[in-house]
């Protein structure tokens, strides 16, 4: 549906009604841009000071300000170390995140894979620039891709066991996003995840403020596309130690290439409960309802010949599978945390955090199939697709792939400390229920199918079941036991800490095709031990030293392991180790009131490493994984970021990566000689830069992000090349007009410099030509990579206030 100009228009009509009581509300605060070395006052934290070093870390809106600061409605303080790309961090691991003052100033629409692509190690290819693709695009974190990392969002993990498939377009919306953090490396004993080989994201929405507070934008851009946003915040309700905030967004977007339509309706709510003076309870709430079109993904020969692979707008007369509204994505999201602190005595604190996570979706393919030939597993029919009454010739079906995940769990621990010690052990559970299930649709005369969720429609045999191309169930429960203790030494200088975590995951799953095995199940443990330490010389110098354990298991959907040729056909595969990764560290940390920088040497090492990349049953596209073996890494990250110097405020990061694989990858009774080759989807070289410029009138921020040449085949025998994208953007922040809280109106480029280039690897293979074995004779090439397309030239316009 075509209606965000109407939302837009709704926004504005909602803020004017709101407006009086909005004045009423902010009567006893004063919102002011600050001009330098002007000192303000305004409430923080119901009358708490915040002294200029917390700023940054700080949620939101008012604070104290000493020398040059900004307040604006979006959240942005002016302050934040290199526009926002740097934290000061103390812990005894590599960690980058990205804070208030970088996101308010990028497109809303920004992902957050698309967000932390400045920082070291992350490559970030983009499937779309309004972060509506199922998926969000490509990431990788030195050398590993989104499928080997973990993903926290408010306490609940969000990456599928069955398919290892993280989606960002679910989460908050940007104006909601607190920070954005990104440990490079093996996760904390109490992260709640058991696929983070290659490190852990982990998100934060914003607190809801203690003052009654609207806050609403409206963008337009390239591609027809328009945005609309509010926020509410409810300010604390009388004595009772609540407070809470309800947003909604509307997304409409044409695609940048080929045919197709997005939209996107999302409403995030959050509340706080305070319950004394550390203990608190958040309880956050995200709604999703996506009707999106995917994009098709070429191969290098595809996008060197033109624009002819992307999906088309012409059904023409039934014999096009091309077609685009045969390649629709509905789907629909809801994730729901509480995570709860109680400080129980000085010493003892309990944390708490519960969370259910539901997604169902359709991703859509088309397909021309014989009408004497329908296959549903290993049985074969003849169906009279097209109701001529007759079997013979084909018809054109919609092939639908269709998703329903569950999961729940809760994750809890006691932290006990003293002067010198803390004490930490836990447990997290968690159940997930996926079904995956496909059949033949019907499909309109002019191409669409009669329902494009796939759940109805469809051919259904003489006793009324449907024939299936796809109908299996999993199971998979998870149980992990943690410890960890932290021992501070010589005044808190040398901290030394030492974990162990016991993860048991049992996986159950059924195949209900005709002629396949029924069930199938296996279960995994792992013992993970990690140590770390820091040295604090002084405020200024810090050294730190780790080395972890993690590991990560097969997808569920790896167990149905089979081959389409017309029949589905194959046994249950329960051959994939998991994954496992020892990896060490040790880095160096310089913070001073103007400048922080921090460098990073890394190693690890991995056995069975899970490759994730795409199979075809026919048409459809389904997620899949294949062990490339043993991999190791060795490299080095850095950052540097500084406060504002007059106004502007540099960063940039770098980092080295030499990645190899280190056996030959066995095929059949053959094995390529891929042994010392480079690893996949691993660029030797990345550069990151960043400039913010901010007098709390004017403001701009610049990115520029270089990526090396990546490999897509095991064998090294396709790559695409190196490349560089810009993004731009320019704002103006004007005083206090009547009712209006510090409008702003921001212009955001993407790719100014319009390059044309393949971001990142979308379906990796083990060779693409055919090569000699080891044992000889010759390994057939196993199919041809895809890739991800990079964004071409947009340019979008925000207009946003505070009421």
């Amino acid at each position: 549906m075509r209606y965000s100009r109407k939302f837009v228009l709704l926004v504005g009509c909602v803020s004017l009604v709101t407006h009086v009581a909005a004045e009423k509300a902010h009567a006893a605060v004063t919102h002011k841009t600050v001009s330098p070395r002007k000192k303000i006052q305004v409430p923080v934290d119901q009358n708490k000071k915040v002294p200029r070093k917390e700023i940054g870390s700080r949620n939101n809106e008012y604070l104290e300000v000493h020398g040059s600061g900004v307040i604006s409605a979006s959240g942005v303080t002016g302050q934040q170390f290199g526009g926002g790309l740097m934290t000061k961090e103390t812990g005894d691991k590599s960690v980058s995140t990205v804070t208030r003052d970088f996101i308010a100033k990028q497109s809303p629409t920004q992902s957050a894979f698309q967000l932390m692509k400045l920082t070291p190690g992350a490559n970030a290819a983009s499937s779309d620039p309004f972060g509506m693709q199922f998926g969000g695009g490509g990431f990788s974190v030195r050398g590993l891709d989104a499928s080997q990392m973990g993903f926290v969002y408010e306490g609940i993990p969000v990456t599928g066991s069955y398919n290892s498939i993280v989606n960002p377009s679910e989460w908050a919306d940007t104006e909601n996003l607190e920070k954005i953090s990104l440990e490079q490396g093996s996760p904390d004993v109490t992260t709640p995840t058991v696929n983070a080989s290659g490190g852990v994201m982990t998100l934060f929405t914003r607190n809801p403020s203690h003052n009654f507070h609207v806050m609403a934008d409206a963008t337009g851009g390239s591609y027809n596309m328009a945005r609309g946003f509010m926020r509410v915040d409810s300010g604390d309700l009388g004595r009772s130690g609540i407070r809470m905030f309800v947003s909604v967004s509307q997304t409409e977007a044409d695609h940048t290439r080929g045919a197709g339509h997005d939209s996107k309706t999302h409403v995030d709510v959050g509340v706080v409960k305070d319950w004394g003076k550390q203990s608190n309870t958040k309880l956050t709430i995200t709604y999703g309802n996506f009707n999106i079109s995917n994009y098709n993904y070429p191969t290098a020969a595809q996008f060197k010949a033109g624009p002819g692979y992307n999906y088309t707008k012409d059904y023409d007369n039934g014999t096009n599978s091309k077609y685009y509204k045969l390649h629709q994505n509905p789907y629909e999201a809801l994730l729901v945390s509480a995570p709860t602190k109680l400080k129980l005595t000085d010493q003892l604190t309990f944390n708490f955090t519960p969370y259910t996570y539901y997604n169902y979706g359709t991703t859509g393919f088309g397909g021309v199939v014989s009408e004497d030939a329908v296959y549903s597993g290993l049985n074969k029919y003849q169906v009279d697709l097209n109701g001529d009454g007759k079997i013979g010739g084909s018809s054109m079906v919609y092939e639908p792939y269709i998703e329903q995940t569950s999961r729940s769990g809760f994750n809890t621990n006691m932290a006990y400390a003293t002067r010198h010690n803390t004490l930490t052990f836990g447990y997290w559970f968690q159940y997930e229920n996926d079904n995956l299930f496909s059949q033949y649709g019907r499909v309109k005369a002019n191409g669409s199918p009669m329902n494009p969720w796939g759940d109805s429609h469809y051919y259904r045999q003489a006793d009324g079941s449907p024939y299936y191309l796809m109908a299996s169930h999993s199971y998979i429960t998870t149980n992990v036991l943690y410890i960890a203790d932290t021992l501070s030494l010589f005044h808190d200088k040398l901290k030394i800490t030492a974990g162990f975590r016991e993860a048991m995951v049992n996986r159950q799953g059924t195949n209900s095709l005709p002629g396949t095995p029924y069930h199938m199940g296996v279960n995994t443990a792992e013992p993970l031990p990690n140590v770390g330490m820091t040295y604090t010389i002084n405020s200024h110098h810090q050294f730190y030293i780790n080395g972890s354990t993690a590991f990560r298991l097969p997808t569920t959907n790896a167990m149905y392991e089979s081959t389409y040729n017309g029949a589905v056909t194959g046994a249950a595969n329960l051959n994939l180790k998991p994954e496992y990764t020892i990896s060490e560290e040790i880095g160096y940390r310089y913070t001073s009131d103007k400048v922080m920088a921090r460098i990073a040497f890394f190693n690890y090492n991995m056995t069975n490493r899970l490759v994730s990349t795409m199979i075809y049953r026919g048409n459809q596209q389904i997620p899949s994984q294949l062990n490339g073996g043993g991999q190791h890494a060795r490299g080095v990250d850095f950052e540097l970021g500084t406060a504002p110097i007059h106004h502007f405020r540099p960063y940039m990061s770098a980092e080295y990566l030499d990645a190899k694989i280190d056996n030959n990858l066995y095929v059949g009774n053959n094995a390529l000689p891929t042994k010392g080759k480079n690893a996949v989807m691993a660029p030797k070289y990345q550069l990151g830069f960043g400039l913010d410029y901010d007098d709390g009138t004017w403001f701009g921020n610049a990115g520029i992000k270089w990526v090396g040449k990546q490999y897509s085949t095991f064998m090294n025998d396709e790559s695409i090349p190196s490349y560089v994208q810009a993004d731009l953007t320019a704002g103006y922040r004007m005083h206090n007009i009547g009712f209006l809280k510090h409008p702003e109106i921001r212009l955001n480029i993407v790719n100014l410099a319009n390059n044309h280039y393949l971001s990142g690897v979308y379906s990796v293979q083990s060779n693409a030509v055919a090569t000699k074995g080891v044992n000889g004779g010759t390994v057939a090439k196993s199919g041809t990579p895809s890739y991800y397309v990079s964004t071409p030239f947009m340019a979008m316009a925000t207009v946003s206030a505070g009421f």
